[in-house]
């Protein structure tokens, strides 16, 4: 072949090389078009479409540009980390936007700095209005994950994590919980909820519970695959924030029928829905709630004893914890217990607030002898009772013990030497606990006199 023969080999074979190419590798305009890579890259959400919000003069964007990602991101990381020890807050925000460019799919980045900005940064701030902007710009970096990472259920179970723990349990919790419904901040929200993170104005445990059930839609749709929980545990928490809701009414003293009617909800919905939902076990499938013909089935399914199948039953309800978390939806939602529970709250409230020692007596009396009730319409015919072994159960019954004996004493009455409660506060499986509340009342009365 002459010269001329050759570029012309030359020539078509760089044309038909060109033909895969253009079809594999052709950039995408919007989603779903371009290229087979393009379409994939979208599909797998594996794409970055710039680089450019990172400081372009930076040490980290000259890494970067000689592919040397991976050191860029440490020595952001770094920074971050010696901005937050110098509180160098503004600074730190800018370091985090970057590193979430370099490593938009690895969950660390959102839970660890969501954590950094909700946690760290905002105990730096005396006005609580001050921390709930902070632990809010937590909350939105999060979100921001779970759109970034549609696929990663672990990032939506901490969202709601976030949402319920952090609003709900910390020290400001009262504040924060009237803040998610009500923002501080008038001038942008009018009185309402801030709507980026509680768009329909509901209760913190709420929105925390959305975020749960979405977590499980997720990992339904990406297969079954998380690495946070036993999948147990990480299906069963969009009915624990339903607990968490009715408990944190009835803490704040709302004894009406919505609190009610949130409990028979939340046994309704662990008893027919998580306890009617299949896991594997080494043992086979099981169920919670499974009837002892529907246990059998499952036995002879599976080719295993049916001992072996209660066995593995037993112990994954006590890997959850279910059979206490079903005894107390079951006895929360009754009439008597609400009552027990209004009278509880409402005779330390006459004692504490209003030092009405008559009204308190009384209402505490009421409240005691409904408790007493109700732990007695539980006991089985081998003498147990599981109401028993319920912490806060018993917390309360010997608060409002301890109150009712001061209030006696504070009268000039005698404390008789029974009355309803007496076996709990007689019982020495509670002596530890009992001195424990003893000491704390103390503690507290002499805050209250000085």
């Amino acid at each position: 072949m002459n010269s001329k023969q050759r570029k012309m080999v030359y020539m078509m074979a760089i044309i038909v090389l060109l033909v895969p190419i253009v079809w594999l590798g052709m950039p995408s305009d919007a989603p779903g078009t371009g290229g087979v890579i393009a379409q994939k890259r979208h599909e797998y959400e594996l794409g970055e479409s710039t680089l450019g919000d990172v400081d372009p003069a930076s040490a980290t964007m000259n890494l970067v540009l000689l592919g040397l990602r991976g050191v860029a991101t440490n020595l952001l990381w770094m920074e971050a980390e010696e901005q937050k020890r110098t509180k160098n807050w503004s600074q730190l925000q800018s370091t985090v936007e970057s590193i979430i460019l370099l490593q938009p799919h690895f969950q660390t980045v959102w839970k660890y700095q969501a954590w950094n900005l909700a946690y760290n940064v905002s105990a730096e701030c005396d006005a609580v209005e001050d921390r709930f902007a902070w632990v809010k710009k937590g909350a939105k970096f999060l979100i921001r994950g779970t759109r970034r990472n549609r696929k990663m259920p672990e990032l939506y179970h901490d969202t709601g994590d976030f949402m319920g723990k952090k609003i709900g349990r910390s020290d400001e919790k009262e504040l924060f919980r009237e803040f998610f419904v009500s923002d501080p901040d008038t001038v942008r929200w009018g009185g309402g909820p801030d709507e980026e993170i509680n768009p329909s104005g509901l209760d913190n445990y709420l929105v925390a519970r959305e975020w749960y059930e979405r977590a499980n839609e997720v990992l339904e749709e990406s297969g079954g695959e998380q690495h946070k929980l036993a999948l147990p545990l990480f299906v069963g928490y969009p009915y624990r924030s339903q607990m968490d809701y009715a408990t944190a009414r009835q803490e704040e003293g709302k004894f009406g029928e919505v609190t009610r009617e949130a409990w028979a909800t939340a046994y309704r919905e662990w008893t027919e829905e998580y306890g009617r939902e299949k896991f594997k076990t080494p043992g086979g499938d099981i169920m919670f709630e499974a009837r002892d013909n529907e246990l059998r089935d499952l036995a002879d399914q599976d080719g295993v004893a049916l001992s072996t199948k209660r066995k593995w039953q037993d112990r994954y309800q006590n890997m959850v914890n279910y059979r206490y978390w079903k005894l107390r939806c079951e006895v929360e939602r009754t009439q008597l217990m609400t009552e027990a529970r209004r009278e509880l709250f409402e005779g330390r409230r006459l004692f504490r607030d209003e030092q009405d020692l008559i009204g308190a007596k009384e209402v505490l009396m009421s409240g005691m002898t409904k408790l007493q009730e109700m732990i007695d319409s539980q006991k089985r015919l081998d003498g147990s009772n599981p109401l028993l072994d319920e912490t806060e159960l018993i917390e309360d019954a010997i608060k409002a013990i301890l109150i009712w004996q001061h209030v006696l004493t504070l009268l000039g009455e005698p404390v008789p030497d029974t009355f309803p409660l007496v076996g709990i506060w007689n019982n020495p499986q509670y002596e530890m606990q009992r001195q424990d509340l003893y000491e704390r009342f103390l503690k507290w009365q002499g805050s209250t006199a000085g």
